[in-house]
Parts: structure tokens; C-alpha cells; sequence
């Protein structure tokens, strides 16, 4: 009867919670029908595995036929991509603001305002709908969603079943998932399109960006693939909300590519910006020697703090899968 319950929640986890109940009650009345009395374990295997994989049974039962994304997926699909289309297109939305207020020259022209802003918003729209399409697009393709390895189109067997989590401590919130990818969206938006908005304007002075945008432009190729593997995983605990040994692995992955190229970024001297180091020297007594030598401390302190989090939080992953 275990593997019974194990094939039916397996099912029903690919559907609708509106009809999970109905359907469980279904299959298990479609599977004892298709059981002798007194069935043995082997004869419960062959049906099972007779009915085949779960993922594509919940397929047959799912009364909504869409296949933009496969149907397995595509409640999690339109789900996520609600939320990353309006996460992207107000922060790019209201980056076009915040420049706009910073840019006395555009004062005079509310029309071609107006213009930039409502094109930032699509652009942002446009950008999140992209890239979230891309990762469950590859989800599809490589069958990570059906628990198999990628690309390897391995036959589905019993072994695949998965086990009913019992949650405890494994189990992720969707709060902080979404926390999680609000603040992933606006990071890589805004390092991706508008770095330049990362500034400063002090007594008066006109915006200062913080950073070098030309240097930060040779590590972009880097921002844009650790964005896509953060939404990715993202994706995945949203799709399975309870932590397990490969995605602890994928996190702690996704944690050391991170803090590895913000040790390439921290230790590159010509990515802050000189115009706001003399900016600093300005209002200060120091040289730009030591403005310059305080700030790089401060850079490396940073890191060193980011390391540790991202050290504890790939201990935490691991420690809760076995919770």
C-alpha cells in the first residue's frame, strides 16, 4: 500500500490542488480494480509500473490542455512568470525615475519622460518573461522536472518514485522564495541594465556612480549566468518546496560561483568609479591615495561577510535535508 500512496501523491503533486482529491481517489480506485485480492508487492509493481510515469499520467488527468510549457509545470510556469514580469518591469520602471529625477537636462522634456519610463516598464516585462520562459523551457527539455538526470530521457521505473517528504524542517516558504527572488531580480536588473543608478549625490554635487559601468560590463557575461542559475533554482523550490540533497548542492554551488566573482570584482582596482573617489576626497581631509586604500578595506570587509553568509547558508541547505 506504501508504494501505492507513493505513485498516487506523486500524480496528484503535477495537478491543480482544486482536483488533487478527486483525482487521488480515482487512480486509487482505477488501481485496485486493476490489482487481484491479496496482491503481492510484484504484482502492485507491474501494474504500477504498467500506468507509468507519474508525470505524464497527471498529464491525462489535468482537464486544462495548455503546452506553452509542458503541462506539468505550466501552473508553476504562469505563476512565476506573473511574478518576475512585474518584479522586473517596476524596478526598471522606477530606475527610469530615479534617473530621471538625477537628470536636470530631461526637466524640460516630460514628453520623452513619460516615453522612457513606460519603455522601461515593457523592457523590464519583456526581460523577466524572457528569462523565466528560458529556464523552464530547459526544465522541459532536460526532464529535471521529472526527476531525471538532464538530457539523459531515462526510462521511468518505480525507483523514480519519490518518497512523501515529511517536511519538518525541509520544508522552504514561499515567503522567503519570494523574498529571495525580489531581491535576485532587482540585483541582476539593475547590475545588468542600469549600474549606473548605483551612485551618489552629495552637498549639491551632480550624480556620482559608484562604479566603473565599462569595467563592470568585461564581468556581465558572469551576472547574467549566475542570475539565470539563481532564477533557475528558485524555480525548483517553487516547483518542489522542501530542501534535498541535490538542490542543498545546487545552492551551495550557486553560493561559491557567487562569491567567487565577487572576489574577482573586489580585488579589481579600476572598478570603482575615480570621479566618486575624488568626490569622497573632496569632503574629507584625506588623500586620494587613502580614500581610495579606506574604501578597498571596506570592499574587502564586505566580501569577507558575504562569504560567511554564503558559507552558513550552504551548511543550513545541507543540514535541512537531513532534518
Amino acid at each position: 500500500m506504501e508504494m501505492i500512496d507513493r505513485y498516487i501523491y506523486a500524480v496528484t503533486q503535477h495537478l491543480p490542488e482544486n482536483i488533487r482529491e478527486d483525482v487521488s481517489k480515482e487512480l486509487r480506485s482505477n488501481i485496485q480494480d486493476m490489482l487481484p485480492e491479496d496482491a503481492s508487492d510484484d504484482q502492485i509493481k507491474e501494474v504500477l509500473e504498467e500506468l507509468g510515469n507519474p508525470v505524464k499520467l497527471a498529464v491525462e488527468y489535468n482537464p486544462e490542455r495548455r503546452y506553452l510549457i509542458g503541462p506539468s509545470i505550466y501552473n508553476q510556469y504562469i505563476n512565476l512568470l506573473k511574478i518576475v514580469t512585474c518584479i522586473a518591469a517596476l524596478t526598471m520602471g522606477f530606475i527610469a525615475i530615479f534617473a530621471w529625477l538625477f537628470d536636470p537636462a530631461d526637466a524640460q522634456k516630460p514628453a520623452n519622460v513619460i516615453a522612457n519610463i513606460i519603455s522601461a516598464f515593457f523592457q523590464g516585462a519583456l526581460q523577466g518573461a524572457f528569462w523565466v520562459t528560458l529556464v523552464f523551457v530547459i526544465m522541459e527539455r532536460s526532464g529535471v522536472h521529472e526527476g531525471h538526470s538532464p538530457f539523459t530521457k531515462k526510462k521511468w521505473t518505480l525507483k523514480d518514485l519519490p518518497d512523501i517528504p515529511d517536511y519538518g524542517k525541509k520544508k522552504i516558504s514561499r515567503v522567503s522564495t519570494t523574498a529571495e527572488m525580489l531581491f535576485t531580480v532587482i540585483v541582476t536588473v539593475v547590475l545588468i541594465f542600469r549600474p549606473g543608478v548605483i551612485g551618489v549625490s552629495l552637498n549639491g554635487s551632480h550624480f556620482v556612480p559608484i562604479l566603473n559601468v565599462d569595467r563592470l560590463n568585461t564581468y556581465i557575461i558572469g551576472i547574467v549566468l549566475l542570475g539565470v542559475i539563481s532564477l533557475g533554482i528558485l524555480v525548483w523550490k517553487t516547483i518542489y518546496p522542501y530542501w534535498s540533497i541535490p538542490l542543498a548542492a545546487a545552492n551551495a554551488g550557486l553560493n561559491i560561483a557567487t562569491a567567487i566573482l565577487m572576489l574577482f570584482i573586489v580585488r579589481d582596482r579600476y572598478m570603482v568609479n575615480n570621479e566618486f573617489l575624488k568626490l569622497l576626497e573632496s569632503l574629507t581631509n584625506l588623500t586620494l591615495s587613502q580614500v581610495t586604500l579606506i574604501w578597498q578595506r571596506g570592499l574587502w570587509l564586505f566580501a569577507a561577510v558575504f562569504i560567511v553568509i554564503a558559507i552558513c547558508d550552504s551548511i543550513a541547505g545541507v543540514f535541512k535535508c537531513k532534518s
